[in-house]
């Protein structure tokens, strides 16, 4: 049994008990509220048409729409599928403009002096091969090889809450390939745009959310990058948040060699011919690194430490951890002093994580079990943008349409946690389902009469009758019969 107990870290999120002591007139104050909102993001268009489309859109994902597509939404909102579909993916208007000003307020409502910025991938299964990136690609979604679309996101979290903040799509290495080039035309992808992993879509986000900081009044504050294994595991991502000077807290395999004292490294001397040696070696060739995995079966009981994470919806999570600070091996060379952090299920004590962190060696213990608990909320922004935004429910095959569609997607996850924040003294237990639910209870609602039915058979038989035109023709042009033939029905 581990000697030293933490009974609970003191900023962990709980699950409050039920209190909702909202008014008639502090609901009808959500309509406003949203107004309010999407006003401020104005001067991001650059035309008043834009902002206007933008606002419907957002409207539009935060409503009760079942499948928030953009021809479901403007249908049931009464406005014309052609302009939303041209607004979405084809409009020029300005991603940066609006993620910048996204940015600040997220500062304004989360900012905390020690936030953590959350690194993670998301899939969404997509049928056919027309769509932007999409390829047979792992896809977390459905835990397995899927035909999908792979977005990286980051999102940021506080003792005050999380929300998305910027997303980045990734790209397979041969879509960049000459037989891919009429692909990459078709969906408006970049000419300049090159190839890169994930771990340097994550770092390029985070470069920009502190360039972004300098033009801000009130930057988003933060000292913190969590991430999975995917990112841990590269060197060249953790050295790119370092260089920051920001502190990552990330996953890494069991295979993952360590020194638990640095070793005495040499350069050989030169023998007068050939080129001059430039790599290290080990001192002590039998100075061989472990894999963390090794290190955690020599620890004794008494240097473990039992620690409640946090609450999740059944209950308090609670683990063992120990804390090393190791040498990393990098290229079997000793590279950069870290913690190492090692993390043990109490249910069952054969499941162990691995984390890595550049933190400074007089950390306090407790920041680190913290960080070991806040991957968490990335999969809770992920769970509530499919349950309630539409997060994966877009159709849009372009460049832009994707870059738009979550963009959007992340401003109206944070308009909701606005909205718990500010009525959380008299409804400290609002969950996001439910502050979109009391939202719905005030937006607008069209009439659903005969002609609005009318109007809804009418589009979709011209729609219909479009999409079988479009595919006799192409039909016909595989048969090599360009002329129209008359079909007898």
């Amino acid at each position: 049994m581990p000697e030293t107990i933490i009974t609970k870290i003191q900023f962990i999120e709980t699950c409050p008990a039920p209190e909702c002591n909202l008014s008639d007139r502090d609901v009808e104050q959500f309509g406003t509220e949203l107004d309010d909102y999407v006003k401020q993001f104005e001067p991001a268009f650059r035309r008043r048409e834009q902002w206007q489309w933008g606002g419907r859109y957002i409207r539009g994902l935060l409503g009760d729409t079942v499948r928030k597509t953009i021809e479901r939404m403007a249908l049931e909102m009464g406005y014309n599928v052609r302009d939303m579909q041209h607004f979405m993916g084809q409009s020029r208007w300005s991603k940066e403009a609006a993620v910048q000003r996204h940015q600040g307020l997220v500062a304004q409502s989360l900012g905390e002096a020690d936030g953590v910025m959350l690194v993670d991938e998301s899939g969404v299964v997509k049928q056919g091969q027309a769509s932007v990136g999409v390829a047979a690609q792992y896809c977390g979604s459905v835990g397995k090889v899927a035909n999908s679309q792979v977005g990286v996101h980051v999102g940021y979290v506080s003792r005050q809450g999380y929300t998305l903040l910027d997303s980045g799509l990734f790209m397979p290495e041969d879509w960049f390939d000459e037989a891919h080039r009429h692909r990459r035309q078709a969906c408006g992808v970049p000419a300049e745009l090159i190839y890169q992993t994930k771990p340097q879509i994550a770092l390029a986000l985070l470069q920009a959310a502190v360039k972004r900081n300098e033009h801000l009044e009130e930057p988003l504050l933060f000292q913190w990058v969590a991430a999975d294994a995917l990112y841990g595991d590269s060197p060249a991502f953790r050295d790119g948040v370092a260089a920051l000077d920001k502190w990552y807290f990330t996953e890494v395999k069991s295979t993952t060699l360590v020194w638990l004292q640095r070793p005495e490294v040499y350069l050989p001397a030169w023998k007068g011919r050939g080129r001059r040696p430039t790599r290290l070696r080990l001192c002590q060739p039998s100075d061989k690194a472990v894999p963390v995995q090794g290190l955690a079966a020599q620890i004794p009981a008494s240097a473990w430490t039992r620690a409640t994470i946090k609450e999740g919806s059944k209950g308090p999570i609670i683990c063992d951890f120990a804390f090393l600070r190791v040498v990393e091996s990098r290229a079997g060379l000793p590279g950069p002093e870290l913690w190492l952090v090692i993390r043990r299920n109490i249910d069952n004590p054969t499941e162990l994580k691995f984390y890595f962190s550049n933190a400074p060696a007089d950390t306090p213990l407790l920041d680190l079990v913290r960080l070991s608990g806040l991957r968490w909320p990335v999969e809770i922004i992920f769970e509530e943008g499919k349950g309630e935004l539409g997060f994966d429910h877009y159709e849009t095959r372009s460049w832009l349409g994707w870059q738009h569609h979550l963009l959007l997607v992340a401003l109206a996850h944070h308009f909701l946690v606005r909205l718990r924040l500010k009525f959380k003294d008299n409804a400290p237990a609002l969950t996001l389902y439910q502050v979109r639910l009391l939202l719905t209870s005030v937006l607008p609602k069209p009439v659903f009469g005969p002609a609005a039915a009318l109007r809804l058979v009418r589009y979709y038989q011209k729609r219909n009758f479009a999409a079988y035109l479009s595919h006799r023709k192409s039909k016909l042009a595989q048969l090599g019969l360009s002329a129209v033939l008359n079909i007898a029905l």
